[in-house]
């Protein structure tokens, strides 16, 4: 663009073409022309990235934060600054100058989003008076983390905390309590004190999307916000409230984990009776939604219910399953139970976990008329459970369109050849089925074998 043509846009059109920019490509912009050089110190939204940190030059951190010191605390043209994004992690210790720039932003400009991803840094207390934050997502690298005792987070909409090690356990729950305007909630591997347990009661009535995740065993997560649409949960300790009707929940991934040789040695007999129902009663829970992601232990869980029958309610809305399982006939009749109960449902995603019991078998349910239209089965083993699901699910779905079987990689010939062959007998049950098996290859690449 000549400078005659970038002369001639209006102001408002400028700073929205600068705002859309990376640090480095708003700077760039002053050598357009000398309105674009007034225009860039105003610029109101800020991405700072690995990309802009000039790496090669001697004392690069000094320069470059002498350079995002420049841009908050000389900012000119408009009163403030709305949103600041500083993704700097891999270049060293950003701890101090973060402080500095969070408390500036806090108090003299009206900042409504905040990303920091700068390495470990313990976020200054003024952080939580920031009344105009609408968004904030910090990623602190397990730095401590002390929750003041007044937070006026009030506009906050969005609350994203990733690797936050939390210094008192009613830490995180203040924090919450405080933000009653939150749409989103996400926590990824926090964790806190390891003395004492850690409760998250997730109770916010204009809460809309909650995502947790997280390896510790002494943080329990108590579901009770009503008006949830979208959550996803990997870890330990999940309950969901009994006297809450999730009545707008539609898209749901529960993977709750086991350490496997706590659960053999510990757990087995002392648990299972408990474990399982309280499984049973989260996913009855769900029966509103229309796509349920559910992890191998959510299957363990429910196969452990004494009764042959599972009681699940009727999921009316559920037309996308994905399911990991044990090959082994109990978790087979899990599947077969939720899907059973699954009246609308068309699509059917399994993967096949290698953690299998060795207990007496049972039979699988019995019959039942289903309406998938499409089947994909990751890491086939090939084995006798999951050959019997194949031809039971092929037989019960005459509506099937497309069944998509991807092998574990490391099968030995014989036994994909044994795969083909019994597809090939189980696809003469519907003449019309597309039936393909891929085969994952050294490189990485998929192999057409039927």
């Amino acid at each position: 663009m000549s400078e005659s043509n970038t002369s001639n846009l209006p102001s408002e059109v400028i700073e929205h073409i600068i705002s859309l920019l990376t640090a480095r490509d708003v700077v760039r912009s002053s050598v357009l022309s000398k309105q674009w050089k007034c225009f860039w110190r105003s610029n109101v939204n800020w991405r700072f990235t690995s990309s802009d940190y000039p790496r090669r030059k001697p004392e690069a951190t000094k320069k470059f934060v002498e350079f995002i010191n420049d841009v908050i605390f000389f900012h000119k043209g408009r009163p403030h600054i709305e949103k600041m994004s500083i993704n700097l992690e891999p270049h060293g210790d950003f701890h101090w100058p973060a402080v500095m720039w969070i408390n500036y932003l806090a108090s003299n400009h009206p900042i409504t989003e905040l990303d920091l991803n700068i390495g470990p840094f313990v976020p200054p207390v003024l952080l939580f008076s920031c009344t105009s934050l609408v968004i904030l997502r910090l990623t602190l690298h397990d730095a401590r983390v002390k929750i003041p005792a007044e937070i006026k987070l009030t506009s906050l909409k969005e609350l994203c905390l990733e690797n936050a090690n939390f210094a008192e356990s009613k830490d995180a729950q203040r924090l919450l309590d405080s933000c009653s305007t939150l749409n989103k909630l996400e926590f990824q591997n926090c964790s806190g004190n390891p003395l004492y347990d850690m409760e998250l009661r997730i109770n916010l009535l204009e809460l809309r999307e909650f995502i947790f995740n997280s390896g510790s065993d002494y943080i329990h997560v108590h579901v009770a916000a009503m008006n949830l649409k979208k959550f996803q949960f990997r870890g330990r300790n999940l309950t969901m409230s009994e006297v809450v009707h999730f009545s707008f929940l539609k898209d749901v991934r529960i993977d709750e984990f086991q350490w496997l040789n706590n659960y053999r040695i510990f757990n087995k007999r002392k648990r299972t009776k408990e474990t399982a129902n309280k499984m049973l009663k989260t996913v009855s829970s769900l029966k509103m939604a229309e796509k349920i992601l559910l992890g191998e232990w959510c299957t363990e869980h429910l196969s452990n219910i004494l009764s042959k029958v599972v009681n699940l309610p009727t999921f009316g809305n559920l037309t996308s399953l994905e399911i990991e399982f044990w090959p082994n006939e109990y978790h087979a009749n899990v599947v077969l139970h939720i899907i059973k109960c699954s009246p609308n449902l068309q699509s059917l995603h399994t993967k096949t976990c290698l953690v299998t019991r060795i207990d007496a078998m049972e039979l699988l349910d019995g019959e039942v008329h289903l309406h998938l239209k499409h089947i994909e089965m990751d890491s086939f083993t090939g084995s006798e459970v999951e050959m019997r699901l194949v031809e039971r699910l092929v037989g019960c779905c005459p509506q099937l369109r497309r069944l998509n079987i991807n092998l574990y990689c490391k099968l030995e010939q014989p036994i994909r050849r044994a795969v083909r062959s019994g597809i090939r007998s189980i696809k003469k049950l519907s003449p019309t089925l597309i039936v393909s098996v891929l085969s994952e290859t050294m490189n990485g690449s998929l192999k057409y074998l039927c």
